[in-house]
């Protein structure tokens, strides 16, 4: 731990010293620090330094990118804060952080399906538009009827999600959402002779058509059908009644009745209380940025993307993407989706301007996946792979995406569903009319953004811009990894999670396991051994960094089904056992057990050659990692069994 002792000094003076922290937490590669004051922190003074990748405000709290050392550096941090609480500080974050923070836990789940929903409805767009089908037809009903449903019952889904953001039974998370959706609520209580009229004459007139045990019932006309800010409100004073609840009822009784008296408190709460407050907050929300969209399409256009990629990076553009989410589900046409589209355009522009420009070979190899993931809306390989290193470029793709959010500002284009990149193109079609004018509007947005973002970077593109940074050790000659599992091996640019296919972690290449042992690639010492078990990372006697990531979001699994053999610190040999995986458990509770293997320091290192495909056994050889240094004869360079 003592080689970490300077870095964590440094670190912690030019974050506002000791006293300046409230606590610290770090996932993988991070240390996050929640602090008093943020204005005491020297984030330049922190990037120069060769030991830290990265520094940034997320989501309420500073966090440093350390590398996968972090669990190490992190010990040492705790030693020189004397043992501060590691648990995050909640109430000394923000009120916007925290809403940003639970906005992204909710919806980012649900970011499948609502594209899903909205190609549906781009595909229904163009096939009425080309009159293949009419509104009557059978088949525009069905197809109808799929692209709406994940609006409809918008509640339920974020019902779920919303309860397990705020660690509730997301079942009755669930529940809560259904019952706001239950058909005889809209009629029994929007319909028949009014009572009385609430607020006569202000903006939030409502009439009450029916009562609550005498208690007035304020129920919106449009029902909580499409809604997204209700249901999370809701789901969080559920939440609150169920914590109080496991901590008032008996254990031996807890599991038949507290869902029950949760669900028996909060419907009536949600339904005379928290749903009407947040309905209208949620109207004035959407009706403010309408207004502001109103007096001046073109500065809400510029705003919004100017701000939407720096807000990609730390997370925080879920809020917008929200009141897009909810112009769509309740009137079926958007305007802020639009200031975004053509963001992923610009960032790809900026990516294949480098890739023409530059000689690094690393550079080219990464470049086409994350030009391929950019034309699909996945930006993020381009930004921190490309853009964001090389600040003047991220600059670029910003001024690209403003040109092209003027131009559909400029002539009112709309969205009618939520589809992003090469396949939102069909979402400018109007399906009530056919009309093709957004459509076309669109593609010359896009050509337009990314023509200004290619040509900046393309002209001002430096050679020296491609470093290979230099490590205290340093490979000499060419080293072959053996294979950690056995199974069947798939190039890493197929991975299901785009982080791995992107390459932002490293080259490497995938196995679907067939067996659960699993042993170290090199020789060297282990890193990192994540509490769950279901990552590992060894540092190679030569220098190479290697992490194994069994899984896609194993981590939630806690540790069950994993079994590691080592310890940070161990040293091991090529060859030898550290882990042991239950595949069948982990394939039992829905997780999938394709596993990663990458270099994680690439960079330093001329060519990582894989085995793309085929089946492996243990210690195959699978990987030729070739050094800067060393002359090899072409034929050498494929020598990977």
């Amino acid at each position: 731990m003592e080689k970490y002792q300077a870095l964590v000094s440094f670190i912690l003076k030019n974050i506002g010293g000791r006293e300046n922290v409230l606590s610290v937490t770090h996932c993988m590669t991070r240390l996050r620090f929640t602090l008093k004051d943020d204005s005491l922190v020297q984030k330049e003074a922190l990037v120069k330094s060769s030991e830290i990748m990265s520094a940034q405000f997320a989501g309420g709290r500073f966090q440093v990118v350390v590398g996968t050392n972090v669990a190490e550096i992190f010990q040492v941090v705790q030693e020189q804060l004397g043992g501060k609480n590691a648990a995050p500080d909640e109430e000394k974050k923000g009120l916007v952080s925290a809403l940003v923070d639970t906005i992204t836990k909710v919806i980012t789940p649900v970011l499948g399906i609502l594209t899903a929903s909205g190609l549906l409805q781009g595909i229904l767009a163009l096939l009425t538009a080309t009159h293949i089908l009419s509104i009557n037809d059978g088949a525009y009903i069905i197809l109808h009827a799929m692209g709406q449903a994940v609006f409809y019952f918008l509640p339920v889904t974020l019902g779920y999600t919303s309860a397990k953001a705020f660690k509730m039974n997301p079942f009755v998370g669930m529940m809560l959402g259904a019952t706001l959706l239950i058909p005889e609520l809209m009629t029994g209580l929007t319909s028949g002779d009014v009572l009385y009229t609430l607020f006569n004459g202000t903006l939030f007139q409502t009439p009450v058509y029916n009562t609550f045990f005498g208690i007035p019932i304020l129920f919106p006309a449009s029902g909580y059908q499409y809604t997204v800010i209700p249901i999370i409100f809701i789901v969080y004073v559920g939440s609150k009644i169920e914590s109080w609840l496991k901590r008032m009822i008996p254990s031996v009784i807890a599991h038949n009745v507290t869902s029950f008296l949760t669900i028996l408190i909060t419907v009536p709460l949600a339904i005379l209380i928290v749903g009407p407050i947040t309905n209208v907050l949620s109207s004035l929300i959407s009706a403010g940025v309408s207004g502001l969209y109103t007096i001046s399409p073109i500065i809400t256009s510029l705003a919004v993307a100017l701000l939407y990629q720096p807000l990609v990076i730390f997370g925080l553009h879920w809020p917008i993407s929200a009141i897009g989410i909810t112009n769509l589900a309740q009137s079926g046409v958007d305007y802020i989706f639009p200031m975004s589209f053509t963001a992923n355009f610009a960032q790809t522009a900026v990516v294949l301007a480098v890739f023409l420009r530059t000689r690094s070979k690393d550079q080219k190899t990464l470049a086409i996946p994350a030009m391929v993931s950019g034309l699909f809306c996945i930006i993020e390989p381009a930004i921190y792979g490309f853009s964001l290193p090389v600040k003047k470029r991220f600059a670029f793709s910003m001024i690209g995406g403003a040109v092209g959010s003027l131009i559909l500002a400029l002539s009112a284009t709309k969205m009618y569903a939520m589809s992003f990149g090469i396949l939102g193109f069909a979402a400018f079609i109007n399906p009530e009319t056919g009309s093709m004018n957004g459509l076309i509007t669109a593609i010359i947005a896009s050509i337009a953004t990314a023509a200004v973002a290619f040509i900046l970077t393309y002209m001002t593109f430096k050679s020296k811009e491609d470093v290979v940074q230099s490590e205290e050790k340093e490979l000499v000659k060419t080293e072959f990894l053996i294979s950690p599992l056995e199974g069947q091996i798939k190039p890493i640019e197929s991975a299901a999670d785009p982080s791995f296919a992107s390459k932002a972690l490293g080259n490497g290449f995938i196995i679907v396991p067939e067996k659960g042992e699993v042993v170290s690639p090199v020789s060297g010492v282990i890193k990192t051994v994540f509490p769950s078990g279901h990552a590992i990372g060894i540092t190679s006697d030569t220098g190479i960094d290697v992490l194994i990531h069994i899984g896609i979001d194993t981590v939630e699994l806690e540790g069950k089904g994993f079994k590691p053999f080592v310890k940070k610190g161990q040293t091991v040999t090529q060859g030898e056992k550290i882990l042991e995986v239950d595949l069948k458990k982990v394939i039992n509770a829905g997780y999938s057990v394709e596993t990663f293997v990458t270099v994680t320091n690439s960079n330093q290192f001329l060519d990582i050659l894989c085995q793309q495909n085929g089946s492996v056994k243990i210690k195959d050889k699978v990987m030729t990692v070739i050094p800067f240094n060393n002359q090899i004869e072409s034929k050498n360079l494929a020598e990977v069994h």
